[in-house]
Parts: structure tokens; C-alpha cells; sequence
């Protein structure tokens, strides 16, 4: 099945990376990347090899974007895999587990195969037309998005340090009233997978395509929708930058939002 290869790759280095930032955490340096770019740890970097070799040995013609190399990996090419070493890191600083090991694969600007290790222990994969999986305790099984509430019923889950003005209104026009603060955009969208929560509204600019390539990759796999703030679904163009926000939602609680929203 196209893609399914990638996706079990993108599983392993994911599994390999999070245990090696697992071990790490509570015991790295930290320093501030500048810039309002925020904390790197010594984690980061360590999982970062360990993604960067494994794709270098297989696929070594592909294109890489990481969050902390992306200015000497980004290479042209219509395969292009876009990661996050932790997504999360104030979180991960912290000694939270709202972080999580991120590997995902573009084809043509569509995102077609990835992988998050959650730091709560859970790993996710999955690949277009194709299934979602998560290892956890219990094994490896399959895995859909659960259907949500009503909206007054649902959680929101939102940023744990950025919950702006904005997506604090949207929520409003909703109707959610239950909010569920936490970190990173892929343990958030992961948390809907589980369950835990039924909607992930972010407007602004902050996050990028190594925060969100495999989390959409993922997430459509299970059979949730990923768009932006307004409804559209084609994410990754020139702009590194999701500029429009983000909405994961399961259908059809999404397109019903949507009009909302507008």
C-alpha cells in the first residue's frame, strides 16, 4: 500500500527518538534560540540525530526540513519530510510529557505518511488511504477518531502558554465552554484521537510545517478533518507558516463549526 512503508519508518525512528528524550528529560541544557524563537535542549538535538541518520540511510535522495537545522537541510524536491525533534519543548523543560517526537512526509505538498512519540508513551502512525495506528501499553491496534458530543458537550483543547484573544472568541461562537490546556500542536491533536478532547482551534502564526506535517498526516489517516481556521484544507503551499490557523476536529463537528467560525 502506498505510503505504509514510510509511515512504519517514520513509527521506528519516532519510538527511537522519544525514548532517547524520555531518558534525557529533567537532566539537558537549555538555551534560547533567539529571535522569539524560543528554548532548545540538548534532547532536541539528540533526537534530531537520531531522525536525521535514519532517513539519511533510507531515503537519502529526499528533501528534509527539521525546526532546528531547516536553513542547511531544506533541500528542493517533491518528497520533502518535515520535523519537530520535540514539539513541545517549554512543556518537555518543564518535566511535563505534553511534548511529542514529530516525522512526517509530504508528496507533491500533501502530507501522505508520519509519526508522533507522545511523551506520555503513546506512539501514532499512519499513512494516506490507508490506516492509523498507536502502540501503548495494550500493543498495537487501530485507531479512528472517536465521535464527539454536542458542541456545548465538547473540550476544547488550546495552548498551554498561547491562547489568544482570538481563538478564546472562536471558541466562544462555538459554544465550548470545557477547556483542556496543553502543549504542542501533535500531543493536541493526539489528544482528540484518545478521546480526551474533541476540538483544537489555534488562530495566528506561530506554528509551522514541522509542527504540523505529521500530526495532519496522522490525524486525516484516523478519519479526523485538519484545515485551517477557515475550512481549507490545502495547508502546506509556499508560506512555512500556517498563517490562517488551524482547526483538527472530527467530521462532521468540523464543517459544522466552520460557518461559526466565518
Amino acid at each position: 500500500m502506498p505510503y505504509r512503508a514510510e509511515a512504519e519508518l517514520a513509527r521506528d525512528l519516532a519510538a527511537q527518538a522519544l525514548d532517547r528524550a524520555r531518558a534525557m528529560q529533567g537532566r539537558v541544557g537549555v538555551r534560547d534560540k533567539g529571535g522569539r524563537l524560543g528554548p532548545v535542549t540538548d534532547a532536541d538535538l539528540a533526537a534530531e540525530r537520531i531522525l536525521l541518520e535514519g532517513l539519511g540511510r533510507v531515503h537519502p535522495g529526499d528533501a528534509v526540513l527539521s525546526e532546528e537545522t531547516h536553513p542547511r537541510l531544506r533541500r528542493s524536491g517533491s518528497r520533502l519530510w518535515c520535523i519537530d525533534p520535540i514539539d513541545g519543548t517549554r512543556e518537555y523543560v518543564d518535566g511535563l510529557a505534553e511534548f511529542a517526537v514529530q516525522i512526517g512526509l509530504l508528496v507533491e505538498g500533501q502530507p501522505v505518511a508520519g509519526a508522533l512519540g507522545l511523551g506520555s508513551g503513546e506512539v501514532f502512525w499512519g499513512w494516506s488511504g490507508g490506516s492509523c495506528m498507536v502502540r501503548d501499553d495494550r500493543g498495537d491496534r487501530a485507531v479512528t477518531v472517536p465521535p464527539p458530543p454536542p458542541l456545548p458537550e465538547a473540550v476544547a483543547i488550546h495552548s498551554r502558554t498561547r491562547l489568544g484573544r482570538r481563538t478564546a472568541d472562536g471558541l466562544s461562537r462555538l459554544g465550548v465552554a470545557r477547556r483542556l490546556p496543553a502543549g504542542g500542536v501533535g500531543f493536541k491533536a493526539m489528544q482528540i484521537l484518545l478521546g480526551r478532547a474533541h476540538v483544537y482551534l489555534h488562530y495566528g502564526s506561530g506554528t509551522t510545517w514541522w509542527d504540523t506535517v505529521a500530526p495532519v498526516a496522522v490525524f486525516r489517516a484516523a478519519g479526523g478533518a485538519a484545515t485551517d481556521a477557515a475550512g481549507d484544507p490545502d495547508l502546506y503551499r509556499e508560506d512555512l507558516r500556517h498563517r490562517a490557523g488551524l482547526l483538527f476536529a472530527a467530521p462532521p463537528r468540523g464543517a459544522r463549526a466552520l460557518p461559526l467560525l466565518r
